[in-house]
């Protein structure tokens, strides 16, 4: 029994340092897709669904390359599943996105 419990130990171990650092930085690619994927969307002139669509494209797109730049092994860097990591958070930043799509819309077809 002493055995099998230092085995479920040892797969539970992880860095607090370096799972903090690698969600900083998966906060970060996030943070700058959401403003660059924003301000693209409002300067051409997407309203409405197709505006939503840019972002959560997106969002996918940036999910799916830094799951690919972990090898797939999502759970590994990030202590999270595949699935949370892919779609998870999408509310953090769809209000940044709203906000710089709507002033790059207003700024480029408005004023």
């Amino acid at each position: 029994m002493d055995q099998e419990d230092d085995m479920d130990e040892s797969k539970n171990m992880f860095d607090r340092d370096a799972l903090m650092h690698n969600m900083s930085a998966l906060d970060g690619c996030r943070s700058y897709m959401t403003l660059f994927a924003a301000v693209g969307t409002g300067i051409l002139g997407a309203t409405g669904g197709r505006g939503l669509a840019c972002f959560a494209l997106a969002y996918v797109a940036v999910s799916a390359a830094l799951l690919a730049r972990m090898r797939g092994d999502a759970e590994a860097y990030t202590n999270e599943g595949v699935a949370k990591h892919l779609v998870g958070g999408v509310t953090n930043y769809a209000l940044s996105f709203v906000l710089f799509w709507t002033l790059s819309y207003a700024l480029v077809h408005i004023y």
